[in-house]
């Protein structure tokens, strides 16, 4: 029998300590890693007579849709009587419209043989990016795959991670520090490429005496190779930053040379480093972060890089999979009292949840502990069930709601296209929050659709617009339709649209890639967890709307760059006092901030700003350089292009968002 073992599991040690017992051909998984797993139901055991006899934990990738499989481990004694199969197959049981199952294998492992029986296909044959340095053969078992060219092609993207020298010399000496040696296992190996900076290599020559097989391990690793002039300008904020500059100066180098040869992060032991890490981030776009963490972090994306939405753009506001039905005293926070509704008839509203394989209930709750949202749904083919959507009363009611459906939204779209049915008694907050999310109400219900892709001129249309045709779209026409069937995007080639100038310390917080800073938004609190936002720039009377944006981060290390597309809802230039009133609700800055933004008109003599309204905000999940920006629109090559807001021919938005957002 196929069981999920939770932490609470009768299960669960006999699991760790299988895995344990096996660490050297699976690899070291931290326990934090699998404990987690565990938490999200991404560990299956097979028990028999009340013994487990193997398991499979596995992790789910964001962006292109397929499980990735990290353990795959039979008791020595239970092997050859089919449990294997029957792990792999509950998992394509549970997700039928995954795109399929991935997975890397030693070549030299008696494993090997046994993928093709599992319904594996062999992809390819690849060096082992391990220290071993092994071969690894690369398996995929589709489930709803169109193609395996597509999964080839996703398979080469690895994270760039620097090693901090003194992670790097656990692993040349083989220090008793498991999580530092874990980065070398083949199931990371796979994912992320370990690199070393110039400066990690001059604090090795004064390492005590080094054996032949030290230096040979040594050379395994790559060499991060910025530039020393770029290395330098990302050096020099550190050092004159007061938070920063305690740090020594060779760490300091160290941090430079990973930030600017474009590392996601830098993985280290030093706890003095670690306590800047907002600093250093704000300054370079680096993330430090501890060996065991990187490792959890990790498994938890499939070996992604993207993060999910499991924090806003507020700080201490979090979405999380809840792994049981919460408690009477958290469900009443949600019960319509209105109705008089009881906490034992939402509980039956998520029990049909539960009892469903792809059933979730997600939770938003405030850094206090403070239930702000609740959704549960379950998927059953192209149909997605909201059985029940709820936000606390209080100020953040409806931009709690919101969130948690976008946060819902982004669940339904990683297993494919489906339309989602909310069927449940919302009531104004939340109706309003459907609304604004794009869903249409249906009799008792609200309905939306959840479809991918990137349309174009000639491209069937969805069938929403089938009877209007592309000759006849415009941009009300384009935005509601894309709000409506998020993440589609249709370009018609003639709606406006703008490239906008914004500086790093603001767009980590309006564009929600970053938790703000406190000066920020502590007296905008509900503004911050807006899906809807507000910016405010110099005085700028051409710009119209609805259309489209695309953010340019100016600086900002390595998230600089074309970062993100919005749609800008409503734009007015006027006085910035009377704007800031207008709008306070939607944005982050301040009054004072606003000011700043705004100059005298040369036509009637008074200060104005122009306000920019805007929603529907994709974060790219690699930023375009300035450098590509410049191949793909020849106009950006004019000196000062990037200092002000300009006009953007359509089509130029489109090819940045597709080299944005990577293969779909």
């Amino acid at each position: 029998m196929i069981e999920e073992v939770r932490p609470d599991s009768p299960h669960y040690e006999r699991v760790v300590e299988l895995g344990n017992a096996n660490s050297r051909t699976l690899g070291h998984l931290p326990f934090a890693a699998i404990e987690q797993a565990a938490a999200e139901g991404r560990v299956l055991a097979f028990v028999e007579e009340g013994e487990v006899k193997g398991y499979a934990l596995y992790a789910k990738r964001v962006r292109t849709g397929d499980i990735s499989l990290t353990h795959l481990c039979v008791d020595q004694d239970q092997r050859g009587r089919g449990v294997a199969r029957d792990l792999v197959e509950a998992i394509v049981e549970r997700y039928p419209n995954r795109a399929g199952i991935r997975l890397s294998c030693r070549k030299d492992y008696d494993a090997d043989a046994m993928w093709p029986h599992l319904g594996f296909q062999r992809l390819g044959e690849k060096p082992g990016r391990s220290l071993a340095g092994l071969p690894l053969v690369a398996w995929w078992r589709p489930i709803a795959a169109n193609s395996l060219f597509d999964q080839l092609e996703q398979d080469d993207a690895r994270i760039v991670v620097a090693v901090d020298t003194n992670v790097l010399i656990d692993i040349l000496e083989q220090r008793d520090f498991p999580a530092s040696l874990a980065l070398t296992a083949d199931w990371v190996a796979d994912a992320v490429e370990l690199q070393v900076t110039a400066q990690s290599h001059v604090e090795l020559t004064d390492h005590r005496p080094r054996g032949e097989e030290f230096e040979s391990e040594l050379r395994k690793f790559r060499n991060l190779g910025p530039s020393e002039t770029a290395w330098r300008e990302t050096l020099r904020p550190l050092q004159y930053d007061r938070d920063v500059a305690r740090i020594g100066e060779g760490d300091l180098q160290v941090i430079a040379q990973a930030a600017a040869g474009d590392a996601a992060y830098l993985v280290t032991r030093d706890e003095d480093l670690l306590r800047q890490t907002k600093h250093i981030e704000r300054l370079t776009g680096l993330d430090l972060v501890r060996p065991d963490d990187f490792l959890l972090r990790l498994q938890e994306l499939g070996g992604e890089h993207e993060r999910q939405t499991r924090s806003f753009a507020v700080s201490g506001l979090s979405v999380s999979t809840v792994s049981e039905i919460p408690s009477n005293t958290t469900l009443s926070v949600y019960c319509h009292e209105h109705l008089d509704e009881r906490p034992t008839e939402l509980r039956r509203r998520l029990s049909v949840v539960t009892a469903h394989p792809s059933g979730r209930i997600e939770q938003l709750v405030s850094e206090g502990g403070e239930h702000l949202a609740l959704g549960a749904m379950y998927r059953d083919g192209p149909q997605v069930t909201v059985t029940a959507l709820r936000s606390a009363s209080g100020a953040l009611s409806k931009a709690a709601a919101r969130q948690m459906v976008h946060h819902l939204r982004i669940i339904v779209s990683a297993d494919g296209p489906a339309t989602i049915v909310v069927d449940d008694q919302t009531r104004s907050p939340v109706d309003q929050a459907l609304r604004d999310e794009g869903f249409r109400a249906e009799g008792s219900a609200w309905k939306a659709a959840v479809r991918t892709g990137v349309l174009g001129q000639g491209d069937p249309l969805p069938e929403e617009l089938e009877h209007i045709g592309w000759d006849r779209l415009n941009m009300h026409l384009v935005r509601d339709c894309e709000l409506y069937a998020s993440p589609l995007k249709i370009f018609t080639g003639g709606v406006p649209c703008y490239v906008v100038p914004i500086k790093p310390e603001y767009a980590r917080v309006i564009l929600g890639y970053e938790e703000p800073q406190r000066r920020l938004f502590e007296q905008h609190r509900r503004a911050a967890v807006a899906r809807d936002n507000v910016y405010y720039m110099s005085p700028r009377r051409f710009v119209e709307a609805p259309a489209r944006i695309i953010w340019w981060v100016s600086g900002g290390g390595s998230l600089g760059g074309m970062r993100a597309m919005s749609w800008l809802d409503e734009v007015e230039t006027g006085d910035p006092r009377r704007l800031y009133r207008r709008y306070r609700h939607y944005g982050v800055l301040d009054k004072h901030q606003v000011i700043e933004t705004a100059k005298r008109s040369a036509r009637n003599g008074r200060s104005e700003a122009t306000a920019l309204v805007f929603s529907q905000t994709e974060m790219f999940t690699e930023p375009v350089s300035i450098a590509r920006s410049r191949e793909i629109c020849d106009s950006m090559n004019q000196n000062s292009y990037f200092i002000t807001t300009r006009k953007i021919d359509e089509n130029t938005v489109r090819a940045f968002y597709e080299e944005g957002m990577g293969p779909q």
